[in-house]
């Protein structure tokens, strides 16, 4: 089993990889109703940075929508730490690998969170500090949802009109098969010519490659060069850039501006993170009964 997680606080630029156990198929949902089959439902989002998806989701009875992230490259969802302390929640100590080291972590019990459709019950999540996120953002952040919850109903989500639509998606774009074990969308793609499994990730703007699963490329370390840290990256990690990588999908090239190499990094599930609007895409769709997302221009 695994568990994909990135630090919050380094979040935007670089996606921070943890492994361990998941908790994707262990929570509950309400059942549809029959006017909900089918029917086409939408909520509103916020784009910030141009691909940080924010909406607006409810803890159960409590009073007052809150702002969460919905970030496909983080299984289980997350809880910030203070709301969790303000519903009373128990925690329990943890611990979890971060690009081959262990950090220290909590996990809860979420009991009722409402997104759209979508009522999960008994969900488990992970909880962190999001403060440093709050800030950089502006806005109260009470969590991180992955795709341990938003897989629980079809949905498409549009970047350029700024909507979750729940009900019948289109099976169109380029296909990324989804583990319901893990949580998680994995995309096999050349990255210069070699097969590369990449992570499909709403919560990156960037291409990540873990360095660890590139060992002996040559052109990787031809072409990289080093620069410490970046906005929001790890300032004292040292992350090398190379530029325009053509990665091939099917038969379509892409080239995105630039992208990352984390060195000496490295995860068992998947080879890097495939930034979705880092590549041009505007929409994604996730279809449960093809169990796949479908990357969409």
């Amino acid at each position: 089993m695994k568990q994909v997680q990135k630090i919050a606080i380094l979040f935007f630029s670089l996606g921070m990889v943890a492994c361990g156990r998941t908790y994707a198929a262990n929570s509950r949902t309400k059942p549809a109703r029959p006017a909900e089959i089918g029917m086409h439902q939408s909520i509103p989002l916020k784009i910030y940075h141009e691909f940080l998806v924010v909406a607006e989701g409810q803890f159960g009875a409590v009073q007052g929508a809150q702002n969460f992230i919905l970030d496909t490259g983080t299984a289980p969802s997350i809880i910030n730490s203070k709301l969790v302390r303000d519903l009373g929640l128990t925690t329990r100590a943890t611990t979890m690998q971060v690009i081959g080291k262990a950090a220290e972590s909590q996990t809860t019990i979420l009991p009722e969170l409402d997104l759209g459709p979508i009522r999960a019950v008994s969900l488990p999540v992970h909880v962190q500090d999001l403060s440093p996120l709050e800030r950089e953002l502006g806005i109260p952040v009470a969590g991180i949802l992955g795709l341990d919850l938003l897989s629980k109903s079809n949905f498409r989500l549009d970047y350029e009109k700024k909507r979750l639509d729940f009900g019948d998606t289109p099976e169109d774009g380029i296909r990324a098969p989804f583990d319901a074990r893990t949580g998680i969308a994995v995309i096999a793609v050349k990255v210069e010519g070699k097969t590369a499994r990449m992570l499909v990730d709403t919560g990156t703007d960037c291409v990540t490659l873990l360095g660890g699963n590139f060992k002996g490329t040559r052109w990787l370390v031809l072409q990289s060069t080093t620069q410490k840290g970046s906005s929001l990256v790890d300032h004292e990690m040292g992350v090398e850039v190379f530029f325009s990588p053509d990665i091939v999908m099917g038969e379509l090239h892409f080239t995105p501006q630039k992208a990352y190499f984390v060195p000496g990094s490295t995860d068992a599930a998947f080879d890097g993170l495939l930034g979705v609007r880092a590549l041009g895409f505007h929409a994604i769709a996730y279809n449960q009964a093809r169990g796949a997302i479908y990357l969409q221009k």
